[in-house]
């Protein structure tokens, strides 16, 4: 039986993609050797998983890197993550102590069964973040989101947000279709990219969105494409930055 699915099955991971993620960041080894998917497990076969932090999607480390490299107060905090899927960034957020947290997106019957029940988060599933409308005065505001470009939602992150934007760029989706790409999907057109984050940034400034720190994020798009994490804070008045 081939490794990936002999994990799935006998309870390792809850499922495939989680054992592809452990076994290409070489925590599954077998017959003492760092393992491929499409190895073969046998009855003799020793088999050992080298235990980590568990993350409920990539997109939980993406946000814990940044935050570590670029703290913020996040305690206590009311908090709105659009985007939520899985929920990585809503596990971070909890992790650092947000007091509320609201999850939306426009998906179903993603967020992972851990956080389903915590009695910080409510969860809008189905929804439009264009249609999405809160009396809340939300203090941080992350932003995760995929097939749409973010300058077609920044209007409502900024209807919604009152002071931290968090916000994971991502110019797969912002480039447009017509953007040169390799086999794998990754954007190789440069100019594309930089027009694209230009097109961003002027839309931010429009909004006077001050912007405090940006990076690019520790971990690459699953296809390989380099993101990168903005933080911004909504308001006229002057922040120190850090870029």
């Amino acid at each position: 039986m081939r490794l990936d699915i002999y994990l799935v099955q006998n309870g390792y991971f809850e499922s495939r993609n989680r054992a592809l993620v452990a076994i290409e960041e070489g925590r599954v080894l077998l017959d003492g050797k760092c393992a491929k998917a499409s190895c073969k497990v046998g009855e003799d076969s020793n088999l050992v998983i080298n235990e980590s932090k568990f993350y409920v999607s990539r997109a939980a480390q993406k946000l814990e890197g940044f935050l570590r490299e670029y703290p913020l107060d996040l305690n206590d905090k009311v908090a709105l993550d659009i985007g939520s899927s899985t929920g990585g960034f809503a596990q971070i957020l909890l992790e650092n102590g947000v007091g509320e947290l609201d999850c939306v997106d426009v998906g179903s019957d993603q967020l992972h069964h851990s956080l389903r029940n915590h009695p910080k988060l409510s969860l809008f599933e189905g929804v439009d973040i264009r249609d999405f409308v809160s009396n809340k005065s939300y203090e941080v505001v992350t932003c995760d989101v995929s097939f749409i470009s973010i300058v077609q939602i920044i209007d409502d992150i900024h209807r919604l947000a009152s002071q931290d934007i968090i916000i994971l760029y991502k110019p797969q989706f912002e480039v447009g279709k017509d953007a040169k790409r390799d086999k794998k999907g990754v954007v190789i057109d440069t100019k594309a990219i930089q027009r694209a984050q230009q097109e961003f940034i002027q839309a931010t400034q429009k909004l006077n969105w001050q912007l405090i720190h940006f990076a690019p994020s520790t971990l690459s798009g699953r296809e390989g494409n380099l993101e990168y994490l903005y933080h911004f804070v909504k308001g006229d008045e002057s922040f120190e930055k850090d870029i």
